[in-house]
């Protein structure tokens, strides 16, 4: 018998989807890219559409499908992440609309920068992708996102711990994890895909809004009016537009980011380590180097 250390492969990316032909596409395109598709992994929470019918070597596991409960999901997925581990040194969760980059200035892909890092728990800086209605035309899912959609918000909800080296707990909605407070010191940007596009959002905003939910109180900001969803993406399409260039020395960066680390303290009991309503006050243009990549 063979007791010698197995070699891992360096990186996995997880996701779960139901029903999710766009945004999976864009998913499997990134990350495929970034990692290659056999390291990919879709939990598939009982799709009938089709989407994920045809998904290359990604590999798919299926579950059956039930009312959604973040709660829940988060316990499975993180069981399944740390059963990866045994396979990976390092596993990304992401959900199905986010897409991770590293700088491209400092990593040409997600695992060169997974390799390089030995941090057990890495958070990414949150960015919401920002759709501009009145100048910018609907979204084309076959296309790369950042040709078609350069404006950003910061987003505390949004800076996840997203790369794990060791099991961890998750809170609900994946935005933090009991074991470690936030630390955004990384050049790990996740880019937010659920107000990249306002036709497209008020069709998702449908599915999730009559899907069963595991309680009335479930999933709200999954389930508001059209109206209320559409007034909220042209309010953040009006915010002043700046040019950052998010470097290690960017002040706008830092101070955001100190902004979400300093609104953990005291928060070690807390379910969520840190205040999620943290919001840019302006649009971030995507720096150069960056379009293209996602």
């Amino acid at each position: 018998m063979y007791h010698g250390d197995m070699i891992k492969k360096p990186l996995a990316v997880v996701t779960m989807a139901y029903n999710e032909p766009e945004h999976l596409q864009i998913w499997r395109r990134h990350y495929g890219a970034q990692v290659g598709e056999a390291s990919c992994y879709v939990i598939d929470h009982g799709s009938n559409d089709g989407s994920t019918d045809h998904l290359g070597q990604v590999n798919r596991i299926r579950i059956p499908r039930s009312p959604q409960d973040d709660e829940r999901r988060t316990r499975a997925v993180g069981a399944f992440c740390a059963s990866l581990l045994e396979w990976y040194d390092s596993v990304i969760y992401s959900d199905v609309d986010e897409l991770l980059l590293a700088d491209p200035a400092i990593y040409p892909s997600l695992t060169h920068f997974a390799v390089a890092n030995s941090s057990p728990v890495v958070t990414a800086t949150g960015l919401d992708v920002i759709h501009l209605p009145n100048s910018e035309t609907d979204f084309d899912y076959s296309r790369p996102v950042s040709i078609q959609r350069q404006h950003l918000r910061f987003s505390s909800a949004m800076c996840k711990p997203v790369l794990i080296r060791a099991a961890v707990t998750w809170a609900p909605g994946f935005h933090c994890c009991k074991e470690v407070s936030p630390q955004l010191t990384a050049p790990l940007f996740l880019f937010h895909l659920r107000y990249a596009d306002l036709a497209s959002g008020l069709r998702r905003l449908n599915r999730t809004r009559t899907q069963p939910w595991s309680s009335e109180n479930a999933g709200q900001h999954q389930r508001l009016l059209d109206q209320d969803w559409e007034n909220m993406l042209r309010n953040m399409a009006g915010l002043p537009i700046v040019h950052p260039t998010f470097d290690q020395q960017d002040q706008r960066l830092k101070n955001w980011r100190h902004a979400v680390e300093q609104s953990a303290i005291d928060r070690n009991h807390d379910q969520y380590r840190l205040d999620l309503h943290i919001n840019g006050t302006e649009l971030w243009h995507l720096p150069e180097r960056f379009v293209g990549r996602i």
